[in-house]
């Protein structure tokens, strides 16, 4: 009779993975993502209410929603720190590390608001350590190539979800295809990824696959890999960008943010065959969001700066951004590679 539970020896191979150098918040909570540590933790918890900034991804929103808390909306000042939030007795209150850049605004809501209430959203932030607060949530899939991912340290609790993601198998085709090259013909298949996270399903732990992936990255390039571009992008646009970023020397953030740019600037770099991201577009298109907020997700430029740059692709990036910027028509070059 087979025993299901022994390891297979001979057959087919599986995709060669090399050994990493250890995985961030390696004795964290292993979840499918971000959203399910969060849902997790207000369902376990049971705040009266959450505070959330009204620049935030509907995601979280909606994982409120559905543990069934109270909600409460702030704004943020033009630092990204929280300005008009008020949590009582037994309220929660989300501070979001936006970018990976907002370090800052993290330690003041624990300072003025208490670590036992603040719950720290680090998902844009994989390598800023968790430091003192209720719970501090990462989401590692945006900064790898990974098909989910999500973690969380707290003291609420020490067990994750019993059960694991099982479908990340099927969800790994825009992973392979962007691997072998065919950026655009993979989109689909990404978003097709994204919007499984998205379902009303209970939480679960990481998948095994997720985990053997992660344990096969390089962080540590990963890590030096970013703040090194971010760094060249500061140095080039900086003088030209609205935002004046100051992040710790060893900060590696999510991307770089730029604006406010003109509209039809992220079409005219999609032309060349730069992809950024949009943080969120529900955000501007909700008439209840205050116009700061709604101006971040509407005229903000989220350029990469992640490890996969070469010199060649970061100086292309900083050339076309300077001539969208000046409203000169996009460069065509016949060896362009896509970096979304």
């Amino acid at each position: 009779m087979r025993d299901p539970l022994a390891p297979a020896i001979g057959g087919y191979f599986e995709l060669e993975l090399g050994p990493g150098r250890g995985v961030p918040h390696a004795r964290a909570l292993q979840y499918r993502c971000a959203r399910a540590a969060f849902l997790d933790l207000l369902v376990r918890g049971r705040p009266t209410n959450v505070w959330l900034p009204w620049y935030l991804c509907d995601s979280m929103v909606r994982a409120a929603r559905r543990a069934g808390v109270g909600i409460r909306r702030y704004r943020l000042d033009e630092r990204l720190h929280v300005l008009d939030a008020a949590p009582e007795a037994g309220d929660w209150l989300l501070c979001v590390n936006y970018f990976g850049l907002c370090e800052r605004a993290v330690t003041d809501a624990v300072a003025r608001f208490g670590a036992h209430r603040v719950v720290v959203d680090n998902s844009q932030a994989l390598f800023s350590p968790a430091g003192p607060a209720l719970a501090t949530i990462y989401s590692p899939r945006k900064f790898v190539g990974i098909p989910d991912g999500g973690q969380m340290v707290t003291t609420l609790f020490a067990e994750e979800p019993a059960v694991r993601d099982t479908g990340s198998v099927e969800h790994c085709r825009h992973l392979l295809e962007r691997l072998a090259g065919d950026v655009e013909r993979g989109h689909a298949d990404f978003t097709r990824a994204e919007e499984r996270l998205d379902d009303d399903g209970p939480p679960l732990a990481m998948s095994t696959l997720t985990r053997r992936l992660m344990a096969a990255i390089d962080f540590d390039r990963v890590r030096q890999a970013r703040t090194r571009h971010f760094t060249l992008l500061q140095k080039a646009l900086g003088p030209s960008n609205g935002f004046d970023w100051t992040p710790a020397d060893d900060a590696a953030p999510l991307c770089y943010p730029y604006g406010p740019v003109a509209p039809g600037m992220r079409e005219a770099l999609r032309e060349q065959r730069i992809y950024t991201p949009c943080y969120w577009p529900e955000v501007a298109a909700d008439a209840a969001v205050p116009a700061f907020e709604a101006s971040l997700a509407r005229d903000t430029l989220f350029l990469p700066c992640d490890q996969r740059l070469t010199a060649d692709q970061l100086s292309r990036l900083i050339d076309a951004v300077q001539a969208a910027s000046r409203g000169e028509p996009a460069q065509q070059r016949p060896s362009a590679t896509a970096t979304p």
